[in-house]
């Protein structure tokens, strides 16, 4: 049974009225839940907590390898579900890793999402058996490396952050926002070779590997908050 439950639905105004799924899935939503807001921003921090489910539309969005770190964050304090999802540009272990409660791609009915809510609302997770059976033996993998490379484990977590310049820790912010190295120079009025220089230095300081590692110590250890309409 459909528990009491206040809906956010996050979209851009331009895809509001595009289709007649679209309509019918919020007359469904207006059907079902004690209330239902849809916006283009998120709410306040200060008013996130009088919502308890939050649909966030990924059209255009490209989360294959990095979701942005306001998601992230919200995903850690409530429950949030992706819709419009396109497959070739999100990747489901990763939303899984991130807290992530389920996912609705582009072709899918509003019944079926809303059979989706209702069992993410009621404590399940909404994604295929391949992707939590793949996210679970990932997590298993990570759990036993950990055990013997505790050492190494704690490294990122050691850093001093005041061994980051004021410049790195720019570069950070928007890496983990999702920006390429062409967005961070024209952000930050740079050339590509300067961000270049302060991503190889940001990696040594950090043990990062790559792009990826970087950005997920930022979403982790740093203050990182920035906007999901930037990120798309």
């Amino acid at each position: 049974m459909i528990q009491p439950t206040s809906v956010f639905l996050k979209t851009q105004p331009r895809l509001q009225n595009r289709s007649q799924n679209y309509q019918y899935l919020i007359k469904i939503l207006d059907a079902f839940f004690m209330r239902v807001k849809v916006d283009a921003s998120l709410p306040q921090e200060s008013m996130r907590e009088e919502f308890n489910l939050y649909l966030i539309d990924s059209t255009d969005a490209h989360w294959k390898d990095l979701l942005p770190a306001e998601l992230v964050q919200l995903a850690k304090q409530h429950l949030v579900v992706i819709f419009n999802a396109d497959a070739n540009a999100i990747c489901e272990k990763n939303l899984l890793l991130n807290g992530i409660k389920g996912v609705f791609f582009a072709d899918q009915s509003p019944e079926d999402i809303f059979a989706g809510l209702v069992r993410v609302i009621n404590g399940e997770l909404f994604f295929s058996r391949k992707s939590i059976s793949s996210t679970f033996n990932h997590m298993l993998s990570a759990m036993s490396r950990s055990q013997f490379n505790a050492s190494n484990d704690s490294v990122n977590t050691d850093i001093d952050l005041s061994l980051l310049t004021k410049r790195e820790k720019s570069v950070i912010h928007l890496l983990a926002q999702g920006a390429s190295n062409r967005d961070i120079a024209e952000r930050l009025n740079i050339s590509d070779h300067t961000v270049k220089t302060h991503l190889y230095s940001a990696f040594k300081k950090t043990a990062s590997r790559n792009r990826v590692e970087l950005a997920n110590w930022a979403q982790n250890y740093m203050a990182v908050s920035l906007s999901l309409q930037n990120t798309q």
